[in-house]
């Protein structure tokens, strides 16, 4: 397995990132020699939350999964022929770790193997508990790495988060004055620090979202790529007039949070802003309605029709815009576009089902036929 051949998403996919860290969890706590046999993770709700929920987000993170076990392959996937009829394939499968993926691992997620064992963590987790108001539990059961740090220099990391106390204060802002300015240490690792400290205030981070507002509004209409968006707010290509029109790179369209005020802040710009900012942000944050068409146009392959299924969980009524697929419909259709390892795309997943008519029954066909994709920039 090749160590450089990180999958360029799952820097992304957080919960994927724990799976993974799953497997290194279990290599560190029990050393090569008093293995048995290669190291396997059962699927269970209880364990992976994510992949229970149903829906789309579910079926994305087992695809994905699966891209790791058939390309990589880091693991072999055992599913449960126990399961029930209407459970999905992923219930109660066995997840087994390959020879050769622990190395491949910890270059992906930065896990260097040290000669530090869990007790020996534990150890020190336990000498320095009377710092911590909750229980040290959760903290002393996996061992925690941040380059060549010792163990007492992090857990002396979390001990500082308790002079944040009484100040409201950001998970990322937490991190970094807490662990040597790094400000991503701490992601994902809120449920932790909330039980090493009760009484912690940590705000919620919210989504950047930067919209432009024309002088009139009679839509709206997301765009993925930056050249694109600003294209459209210059009133290229042919079509967008009367738009507003939302950037939708940079944040997560199916997240819970995109449509409530503390979770979302709104950068608004353009003409229309003093007549529409506050008729704008009451139908974002879903406080009245608009009999506004909405839709979403961003590049002609799977990622980016991935991206309209998820805006689509939140925004009910979006479709993907015609006028701006058309051209690179036809585009692709003539025998034009790119193959997938051409623009390393080819750790896309198809979404099979986006949940908007002309996407399912046109574009997506077309890409699988065509076996090729377009770029948004395309069109001018």
């Amino acid at each position: 397995m090749d160590i450089n051949n990180k999958p360029c998403w799952l820097d992304e996919q957080k919960e994927i990132q724990k799976l993974l860290g799953l497997f290194l969890d279990g290599l560190d706590r029990i050393p090569a020699e008093k293995r048995k046999g290669p190291l396997g993770i059962k699927l269970t709700v209880k364990r992976f939350p994510f992949l229970f929920h149903g829906g789309s987000e579910a079926d994305m993170q087992w695809d994905l999964i699966k891209i790791l076990c058939k390309e990589y392959p880091l693991f072999s996937i055992h599913l449960n022929t126990k399961r029930g009829l209407y459970e999905p394939e992923y219930t109660g499968a066995r997840l087994v770790i390959n020879a050769g993926a622990e190395s491949v691992l910890r270059c992906w997620l930065n896990r260097p193997r040290k000669a530090l064992s869990l007790i020996e963590w534990q150890a020190v987790v336990d000498a320095m508990a009377g710092n911590f108001p909750g229980p040290v539990e959760q903290l002393g059961s996996s061992r925690l790495y941040i380059g060549n740090r010792s163990c007492e220099e992090i857990i002396s990391g979390f001990i500082k988060i308790g002079s944040y106390l009484g100040a409201p204060v950001t998970l990322r802002q937490l991190s970094a004055g807490c662990f040597f300015g790094l400000s991503k240490f701490l992601d994902g690792r809120e449920k932790l620090v909330c039980s090493l400290y009760p009484k912690l205030m940590i705000l919620p981070r919210p989504l950047v979202v930067n919209v432009y507002l024309p002088k009139e509004v009679s839509g709206v209409l997301f765009i993925e790529n930056q050249d694109s968006y600003t294209c459209a707010i210059n009133g290229m290509p042919t079509g967008v007039e009367g738009f507003a029109v939302v950037y939708s790179s940079g944040f997560k369209g199916s997240a819970n949070r995109i449509r409530s005020r503390e979770g979302a802040l709104l950068h608004l710009h353009g003409d229309g802003v003093y007549k529409w900012r506050d008729i704008f942000e009451d139908w974002w944050f879903a406080e009245s309605a608009q009999k506004w068409p909405v839709y979403f146009w961003g590049d002609l392959d799977f990622s980016g029709m991935m991206i309209l299924r998820a805006i689509k969980e939140r925004f009910k009524q979006v479709e993907a815009w015609p006028i701006g697929y058309e051209f690179m419909l036809e585009f692709l259709e003539s025998g034009e576009g790119h193959r997938s390892d051409e623009a390393k795309k080819q750790d896309q997943t198809d979404p099979r089902i986006t949940g908007c008519k002309f996407a399912d029954e046109v574009l997506l066909p077309a890409i699988r036929q065509r076996e090729a994709f377009v770029d948004q920039e395309l069109v001018v």
